[in-house]
């Protein structure tokens, strides 16, 4: 409820187990059986609480963790869109809010842990495989500035620190064609942005 000082807290904690495992929490929203043919299931909301002031007054933050592990491995964290029966699986979006009138917006990190003794956990990026039709396609693209120079991107390997390691390399390969008598390969292309009223950008090869 409501506070002069502050609003309650609220706190939904599963049992704990003292001789096996813990108790399991679900939050499931209600299903919809009704005979309509656009009949939609519940929606499931968490949302941070809104900050006030003048001067700060920052929005809550939502935190999703998995458990931790005493002698194995931690939990994991699972996003998953729901699966369509008939048609298509929804899709997921993971994306900052935009900046008001006075700021920029947030940024968005997609790292791994580090590793105190042994190799750190790998990054990939996969699209599904797709049987009569086309794979999807992945787009990794800079935004547009109306201000200064564009916005760089930056693909860097590994470095290793090692007395005579080797860095990591960087792999560009295109797409291998099928087929008996056609089927090319796909193109690989490098090029440099076009100039308006300047000299083009240069390709470099090292």
């Amino acid at each position: 409820g409501d506070q002069a000082a502050g609003g309650s807290a609220m706190t939904l904690t599963a049992g704990e187990g003292s001789a096996g495992d813990g108790g399991a929490m679900t939050l499931t929203a209600g299903e919809s059986t009704a005979a309509a043919l656009s009949s939609t299931g519940g929606d499931v909301t968490v949302t941070a609480g809104k900050g006030s002031g003048t001067t700060a007054g920052a929005g809550g933050a939502v935190s999703i963790s998995a458990g931790v592990g005493a002698k194995a491995a931690g939990g994991a964290v699972t996003v998953t869109s729901g699966v369509g029966t008939a048609t298509s699986s929804g899709g997921v979006t993971v994306a900052t809010a935009d900046g008001g009138s006075t700021g920029v917006s947030g940024a968005m990190l997609l790292k791994t842990g580090d590793a105190g003794n042994g190799n750190t956990g790998s990054y990939t990026v996969t699209t599904g495989a797709a049987t009569n039709g086309v794979a999807g396609g992945i787009n990794m693209t800079v935004g547009t500035g109306d201000t200064g120079t564009g916005g760089a991107m930056t693909l860097t390997a590994g470095e290793s620190t090692a007395a005579s390691g080797t860095g990591g390399a960087v792999t560009v390969t295109a797409g291998k064609g099928a087929g008996a008598t056609a089927g090319a390969g796909g193109a690989v292309s490098i090029s440099a942005g076009v100039g308006a009223s300047a000299l083009g950008g240069a390709v470099t090869v090292t």
